[in-house]
């Protein structure tokens, strides 16, 4: 995950979102929501290829106690590209319910336009996002990682962790 994060800033695919999905509050079950997360992803890829841009996406999936399953999803989309009055209706059409609370959108590093610059505040703040998303990761590779959270994540059915193709090990293969 670390890697294809580093790899999509390299190419100019920087994540400038972050979206949280509460899937499980949507109506969908545990083993259906790595399915849902593909569904949901495919639709955001549509969305910014009609208007030109390029998607880089990156998620991890958790189950927290009291939280039920829910998926973080790191997002670069296109400069002034706003996710305004479509994930509720992306839920619905990848099969959920969107119920109150079951997704939220943040920039990453304050305002979009930190984003672009790239400044100090960005570099922090998607730092700090993708040390959240990797709490998952074993001990012994948190540890060897330095991370500040490991071993954390809660039990999952299905895939746990992906990213886009153009940030995949293939893409980094073929671009290093």
């Amino acid at each position: 995950m670390i890697e294809a994060a580093n790899f999509a800033e390299r190419i100019g695919l920087a994540f400038n979102r972050h979206w949280t999905v509460h899937y499980q509050m949507a109506g969908i079950a545990e083993h259906d929501g790595a399915a849902f997360v593909g569904r949901l992803l495919a639709l955001v890829r549509k969305h910014v290829a009609r208007s030109g841009g390029k998607l880089a996406a990156l998620w991890a999936r958790e189950n927290g106690d009291g939280k039920g399953g829910h998926v973080h999803i790191l997002l670069h989309l296109p400069s002034g590209m706003t996710l305004q009055n479509l994930t509720r209706r992306w839920i619905k059409a990848a099969g959920g319910d969107p119920v109150r609370r079951v997704s939220k959108v943040r920039s990453i590093g304050g305002m979009l336009t930190n984003v672009d610059v790239g400044g100090a505040r960005y570099r922090t703040n998607a730092d700090a996002v993708l040390a959240y998303l990797v709490k998952a990761a074993s001990t012994e590779t948190g540890m060897e990682l330095s991370l500040p959270r490991h071993g954390e994540g809660g039990p999952i059915m299905g895939k746990r962790a992906g990213w886009t193709q153009n940030i995949g090990a293939t893409a980094r293969g073929k671009r290093d």
